[in-house]
């Protein structure tokens, strides 16, 4: 066994978004204090620019089962109950945040909408509760990057003074696990999927806490 390497996964989130920021930091650590290379990646607040890659991350969202085929993005998502979600993108309200890789790549994002009680989206719990979507791209999974958008997302809504927000989840995804980690609670349903909803209470560090805990 004193062959085995342990790797410790230090996450370092430190978030202060105006144009562009850093976003966070993933530092892979040997048990003998020999640091492994520096991983990083800059968090910015999207622009209506971002629009076609917030489609494909709408799309990775809908489609997040890792194993099961997938039609053609403009396919699934001329379903108006899809479409609609990014509609109009840049209204009053609409915020979202993008995860660039070191080489400027897009590589994930995180954002959020208002609706109405006429015309809304599954995870709809009112019209003072925006709705949050997330995805990142299937090969940049599994460092950390999702946690680092959410972080993101949730202190800007804090910021904007925004006292709860919702998501629909189906509950057999494996992301419900972290929404209920940080405090998610589920409200009601939506066909098959769940409608969860968060009280942004508390400092920011508090937040931080629980994402990273």
């Amino acid at each position: 066994m004193t062959n085995l390497v342990r790797l410790r996964i230090i996450f370092l989130s430190s978030i202060f978004l105006s144009s562009e920021c850093f976003g966070g930091m993933i530092l892979l650590c040997a048990l003998n204090n020999q640091p492994m290379p520096e991983t990083i990646w800059k968090i910015r607040l999207a622009t209506r620019n971002d629009l076609p890659f917030l489609r494909e991350m709408l799309y990775e969202a809908v489609c997040w089962r890792p194993h099961q085929p997938r039609s053609p993005l403009e396919e699934v998502l001329v379903e108006p109950e899809l479409a609609k979600l990014l509609e109009g993108w840049g209204r009053n309200g609409d915020t979202a945040v993008v995860a660039e890789w070191e080489d400027g790549a897009p590589v994930g994002a995180a954002w959020y909408r208002f609706w109405t009680a006429k015309n809304h989206s599954y995870g709809f719990v009112d019209a003072d509760t925006p709705e949050f979507g997330i995805a990142v791209r299937q090969e940049m999974r599994q460092r950390g990057i999702g946690t680092a958008l959410l972080t993101a997302l949730l202190e800007q809504a804090q910021r904007s003074a925004i006292a709860r927000i919702s998501l629909s989840v189906e509950p057999e995804n494996y992301s419900r696990l972290l929404y209920e980690k940080i405090g998610f609670k589920r409200v009601g349903a939506s066909g098959t999927s769940w409608t969860m909803l968060l009280e942004l209470k508390g400092k920011t560090s508090d937040l931080k806490k629980k994402i990273i805990n």
